[in-house]
């Protein structure tokens, strides 16, 4: 399912003819939505749930690389002699 876009904000005041929003332009902050009719912009910033999973997801592999690491420090090490060799 598309969500839809917002309607152009001239079109809502009755100075648009025709409200024709597509997307202009993507930043990491907001959608800035452009009409081709009036040539308005509208800009929406992103959602706060966009960044608090991006954040999450950091801390998830932050998380793992962490249990990697205490993994690999509790690796057993085994030492060898030569064969022939008594020590």
């Amino acid at each position: 399912m598309m969500p839809s876009l917002p309607p152009c904000p001239n079109f809502l005041e009755g100075s648009c003819s025709q409200s024709e929003v597509f997307i202009s332009k993507e930043t990491d902050g907001e959608f800035v939505f452009a009409c081709r009719t009036c040539k308005g912009l509208n800009i929406w910033p992103k959602s706060r749930d966009e960044k608090a999973a991006k954040y999450e997801a950091f801390l998830r592999q932050q998380a793992d690389l962490e249990r990697r690491r205490q993994a690999y420090e509790r690796r057993t090490i085994y030492s060898f002699t030569p064969a022939g060799r008594k020590s």
